[in-house]
């Protein structure tokens, strides 16, 4: 019953305007992303963007102040970092809002156009991606929701269970449990100035934990839609002169307009895709790197207690995996552009007189391009950039030990 209940409220999500990525769309429009031109809305969710960003800068002005001590510099330039990245995200997609929706549209467009065709072929590898998209999104919604009530909670169910930890905050050696590290103009270790502080800190703190989750997931489903587009493609190149009957010559004709039609479509969106995301993820890529070394640098640490060694090892674990998500599923899309031609390869070829196979050739070599994301100027996105990361994580973790160990 329970089961049935949770399908029927996701399903609600659905939105027969945007087949594949209705659920993203109202993910995005929940935390502001995604504004649909209401003057009073969008002007509060623009004031609280603002305020997030003012609050990313007063997590590096509390940095600063803390310099001296290493620990704990070390222990909050994670969450500074994952703050950073939250708030680039918000940035780059309501300055390249137009392009998303462009994007957004575009694919739309073509996924109500190929279930009015009822190809059964076609409208069974939509199926697949969706499902698939699906999926991801409510795990990684799940887990993110997780992750925001544990942040949130864990300062103070140390309160709660820790008796010698409240009689330190009493007699005043310990200040109030923090659920980030962040500065403000007034004293957030007394009250009231400390009740302001941690509603500051848990409407930051889910809105950043939203904004993470809505991005990266529908980031994720217009990768799966590419990638399986590119599969559509390859099953209308094999059909294009037809299955087990001979077609005639006007419809092979238009099978390979077809063809060239989907595959223009795919260039394009890939090309905006690109574009729009390609900024984030080259921050994306650059924190994870350094932050990655960071933790490892804390692990072989002795004065770091085993609780907080629990905590860098999950930062790190979901650093890995939010990576790894992007890696992957680029690396997806690269995989099965380079398949694409053999499609014609495998189709009945042979049917064709000579000037038609001159048709099919012009397109083969067309489809012989490998697409792939960029992350910045510098690096793409594929399974080999994300192992080069932990190759280069576990090197400089081997070499700062070795160093630890001969100052020792």
């Amino acid at each position: 019953m329970l089961v049935k209940k949770i399908i029927s409220i996701f399903k609600r999500l659905d939105d027969p305007k945007y087949p594949l990525l209705g659920p993203n769309i109202r993910g995005l429009y929940w935390f502001g992303l995604w504004q649909c031109g209401n003057k009073y809305r969008d002007s509060v969710f623009k004031f609280l963007h603002f305020c997030s960003l003012l609050f990313v800068v007063s997590e590096f002005v509390e940095l600063y102040f803390m310099r001296n001590d290493l620990m704990k510099v070390l222990f909050n330039i994670s969450v500074t970092a994952l703050s950073l990245v939250s708030i680039s995200k918000t940035m780059f997609f309501i300055s390249y809002l137009s392009q998303w929706k462009n994007l957004v549209e575009n694919i739309s467009r073509e996924e109500i156009s190929a279930l009015k065709d009822k190809e059964p072929r076609v409208i069974d590898l939509m199926r697949r991606y969706r499902r698939y998209s699906r999926i991801i999104t409510y795990l990684f919604w799940s887990v993110i929701l997780l992750t925001n009530v544990v942040t949130i909670l864990s300062p103070f169910l140390k309160y709660l269970t820790t008796s010698t930890y409240r009689e330190m905050i009493k007699n005043g050696t310990e200040p109030y449990p923090q659920i980030l590290s962040s500065w403000f103009p007034f004293d957030k270790t007394k009250i009231p100035g400390y009740l302001a502080a941690v509603a500051v800190h848990v409407t930051m703190t889910t809105q950043g934990a939203g904004v993470v989750a809505v991005y990266d997931t529908n980031a994720v489903a217009i990768m799966s839609f590419l990638k399986g587009q590119m599969q559509i493609l390859r099953y209308k190149c094999q059909q294009i002169f037809g299955d087990k009957k001979r077609i005639s010559t006007t419809e092979v004709l238009n099978n390979i307009k077809e063809c060239h039609r989907l595959h223009n479509f795919f260039i394009e969106q890939h090309k905006i895709f690109n574009s729009i995301i390609s900024p984030v993820m080259f921050i994306y890529v650059l924190v994870c790197s350094i932050m990655i070394c960071c933790s490892v640098v804390q692990l072989s640490m002795d004065e770091v207690t085993v609780s907080q060694k629990l905590w860098v090892i999950e930062y790190t674990l979901a650093l890995a995996i939010q990576l790894f998500l992007y890696c992957w599923h680029s690396n997806e899309i690269a995989y099965e552009s380079r398949g694409v031609d053999l499609g014609i390869y495998t189709s009945k070829w042979w049917r064709a007189d000579v000037q038609v196979r001159r048709q099919v050739l012009m397109l083969a070599g067309k489809l012989s391009h490998t697409f792939i994301l960029d992350a910045g100027p510098f690096a793409t996105f594929s399974t080999s950039t994300f192992i080069n990361i932990l190759k280069g994580s576990y090197s400089f973790y081997t070499l700062f030990t070795q160093m630890h160990e001969d100052k020792k």
